[in-house]
């Protein structure tokens, strides 16, 4: 049986949308959290928006917005990132869940993310509408290529490269995307980039100070208030580079005594991959410096980083730009990453301290956004301006709304 959280509404069907997310929603991560947006979005101009979702997660209401969870058939109380067999068979559910609407209803777009963008194209196709592939990633890269999983990388490298070509408009969400689309397609490619959170979300006043009050008191339980810290937040999978950042912190603690007095803070990731960490910590000269403080809720982040004397994205791989940097840059506070392309299609020089991923350079990245004080407020500032003018709520709203003129021109 479906569940739906907001009483079905009858409109035109010239308003209706479908939008397939297999994704668990709600969670605080990335994707969700961008669908999260887009839904709220649409329902604000007035669609009526059948959203389709993974069985895991909180569910949330968002007026203007159905949202169907798919039945919990394997009792499952997480589904991980990435490619798995469990996601698969939920990715099998959700075709036929997704079919089934279609016959029921009239939609002007249909809207699928990620792999539901596979779905959403060849539902369009079979049903005639106007469809909408948004291409968060690149999966066919998430896959590893040995085994059955070299079968299903060939499989999803064909149903990317068949919905580019297929879709009437592609989302993306970087330029590095927009090219890959390019390649298969010459037009009707709209890039949305992420926003910041408090941008999309924004905090209540009082539940700000709420929070600051409580970001302070775990500070001072660690023993690093009034501490100079680095602040890093996002999960813990190995893409990311925490074993890079790590390794930098540890050169950097043993350039000088002084630096001793200086704090790594981690914020996100399962208990199990915190722990992982912790455990290397004890034969770390980095022991005492370092905490991580596991899964944080989204709208503490700012407190976080108002603590912090900057934040710093050790990714290694990849290609889409995390939506923290966004957030980051929103914060004016000092950013140290990755001078890989995940970073450097939003970042620049004078925005942000862009190192090579190797520990030396990172540690004497970290050296100078601690010391050098006008130069990091001089990028921080840079970066803030540049967030402001170019990755806005009203920037954001604007080309979602160009993306469903140019589908529905197209149908």
């Amino acid at each position: 049986m479906v569940e739906a959280e907001n009483e079905e509404l009858v409109i035109p069907a010239s308003k209706k949308v479908l939008l397939i997310a297999p994704q668990p929603f709600f969670e605080e991560r990335g994707t969700p959290m961008n669908v999260r947006l887009m839904a709220s979005i649409l329902g604000q101009k007035g669609y009526l928006v059948d959203l389709v979702v993974f069985p895991t997660g909180e569910k949330i209401c968002i007026p203007g917005v159905n949202l169907i969870i798919l039945p919990n058939i394997l009792r499952v109380n997480h589904i991980p990132i990435g490619f798995s067999l469990k996601k698969l068979f939920f990715d099998f559910l959700m075709f036929f869940w997704c079919t089934w609407f279609c016959l029921r209803n009239e939609y002007v777009v249909i809207h699928g993310v990620e792999e539901g963008g596979f779905l959403a194209v060849l539902l369009g196709k079979i049903s005639r509408k106007s469809t909408v592939y948004d291409m968060d990633s690149v999966m066919s890269e998430q896959v590893k290529s040995r085994g059955y999983q070299a079968v299903i990388k060939k499989l999803i490298l064909f149903c990317e490269k068949w919905s580019v070509k297929n879709a009437s408009v592609v989302i993306t969400v970087c330029s590095a995307l927009t090219k890959r689309a390019y390649l298969e397609r010459n037009a009707a490619v709209v890039q949305i980039e992420d926003i910041p959170l408090e941008f999309a979300f924004p905090v209540e006043e009082s539940l700000k100070l709420k929070n600051d009050l409580l970001v302070e008191s775990i500070v001072r339980e660690l023993g690093f208030f009034g501490k100079k810290i680095l602040l890093y937040t996002g999960n813990l999978q190995k893409y990311q580079g925490i074993d890079l950042l790590l390794e930098a912190w540890q050169v950097f603690i043993e350039m000088g005594k002084e630096y001793k007095e200086y704090r790594l803070v981690i914020v996100g990731g399962p208990d199990n991959l915190k722990c992982s960490y912790e455990q290397q910590g004890q034969r770390g000269v980095w022991q005492q410096s370092v905490a991580f403080v596991g899964q944080r809720p989204a709208d503490e982040m700012s407190s976080w980083m108002a603590l912090a004397e900057g934040l710093v994205s050790p990714r290694k791989e990849g290609e889409n730009t995390p939506l923290k940097i966004y957030t980051y840059m929103a914060s004016g506070k000092p950013i140290i990453a990755t001078d890989k392309l995940t970073h450097t299609q939003v970042l620049t020089q004078d925005m942000a301290f862009l190192t090579v991923p190797e520990k030396g350079a990172m540690a004497k990245a970290i050296q100078r956004l601690f010391l050098d004080e006008n130069e990091a407020c001089k990028r921080g500032r840079e970066a803030f301006n540049v967030v402001q003018s170019k990755y806005s709520y009203e920037v954001f709203a604007q080309k979602l709304e160009r993306a469903y003129s140019l589908a529905i021109k197209e149908r």
